[in-house]
């Protein structure tokens, strides 16, 4: 997975990328998974100043479901200001973002990124990010738990369902499904949560993921 993440960053132009995942067998005290392209005399500094007791990534994105922009980040508290100021000066970007990923079985990722982009680029390129490290985080959370020995069940999914995923994968709507399929846009929302609940999924994109994986989807021609 370093080597996967380290492409990763390289592929879009990164500082830094990093993965952090915990309760990966559904219980808090599993040791937490960690890949990352940061240095280590930056691993080792971090944990030399206890930096995650005040980081505001992981302070606040395992409780988070939404992605986070670390321009958000109230930084008037001068441990966190130093914080980002000496991750700086160890390589990391000054812009960032964090992507929280929640499994149904209590395991939660978070993947990060950073750059040091202009504020006018970054007001272009973080959607960018935001478009495809929300799909990318998902699915580099998922290889993990079959890493760690992670292997869920696979529910059957009705043809109803599948047909509804397969159209979410493609980036449509529920409201273009229903169109697509001929169905109501409220009839659609309960097979997509029919589906995301069989597949032990908290979202339509880590449903796509997992049922991506499991070789259930195919591409719409």
């Amino acid at each position: 997975m370093d080597v996967v993440i380290k492409k990763l960053a390289a592929r879009y132009g990164l500082k830094s990328a990093a993965y952090f995942g915990i309760a990966l067998h559904g219980q808090l005290s599993d040791e937490p998974f960690l890949s990352v392209t940061y240095s280590s005399e930056w691993v080792e500094h971090y944990k030399s100043q206890r930096f995650v007791e005040i980081d505001p990534v992981i302070q606040t994105g395992f409780r988070r479901l939404l992605p986070l922009d670390w321009d958000g980040f109230a930084k008037t508290d001068q441990r966190v200001r130093t914080l980002f100021g000496e991750a700086a000066e160890f390589g990391l970007g000054r812009k960032g973002l964090t992507i929280p990923v929640h499994g149904r079985q209590g395991d939660r990722g978070l993947f990060s990124i950073s750059c040091d982009r202009s504020d006018r680029d970054w007001t272009h390129d973080k959607l960018v990010y935001l478009r495809d490290f929300q799909v990318l985080a998902t699915h580099f959370h998922d290889k993990v738990l079959s890493l760690v020995g992670h292997r869920p069940s696979m529910a059957h999914l009705s043809p109803r369902e599948l047909e509804c995923l397969q159209w979410i994968a493609e980036g449509k709507t529920a409201w273009e499904c229903a169109v697509i399929l001929g169905l109501s846009q409220h009839t659609v929302r309960c097979y997509l949560e029919s589906a995301r609940h069989k597949l032990n999924a908290s979202s339509n994109t880590h449903a796509v993921s997992i049922a991506h994986r499991a070789g259930l989807l195919l591409p719409i021609l």
